[in-house]
């Protein structure tokens, strides 16, 4: 029966440890997602006349690949994600020509990012210790 009841505590201890990381975070599958970006590089992104959609990104992570929109063009590539790296990669897009540098900016720093982490519905994307984007959940 000991061993039973032990048995039951470490199976307890797997599957908590496998949901959280260190800091109590959810584990990497909450990436899985739709997001909204918010800023980018530092600065909050905000809708005007030269940008067509909200930019975002759709994280699929058994298929390892991203998809989205860069706020005129549709995109898609390779995702790769290991603990809390993560990179972008292989990105291909429309080619609709578009207003402004925006989509540059958000597409620059999405394949330059090389980690990230989640916090209260917000995934925040680095380059080293760099804010490069930032993403509200939307689904």
């Amino acid at each position: 029966m000991k061993a039973h009841s032990i048995l039951n505590v470490l199976l307890i201890l797997v599957v908590i440890s496998c949901s959280t990381n260190e800091s109590g975070k959810v584990n990497i599958t909450q990436l899985n997602d739709i997001w909204a970006l918010e800023s980018i590089n530092g600065e909050s992104f905000v809708m005007d006349k030269q940008t067509r959609n909200h930019p975002t990104i759709e994280i699929y992570l058994e298929e390892e690949k991203v998809l989205g929109n860069s706020g005129c063009n549709n995109f898609n590539g390779k995702l790769n994600v290991d603990g809390n790296q993560i990179s972008f990669s292989q990105i291909i897009s429309t080619e609709m020509a578009c207003p402004g540098d925006l989509e540059y900016r958000f597409l620059s720093a999405l394949e330059s990012v090389n980690n990230y982490k989640i916090e209260k519905l917000t995934l925040f994307l680095y380059e080293g210790e760099k804010e490069k984007l930032t993403f509200r959940k939307v689904d």
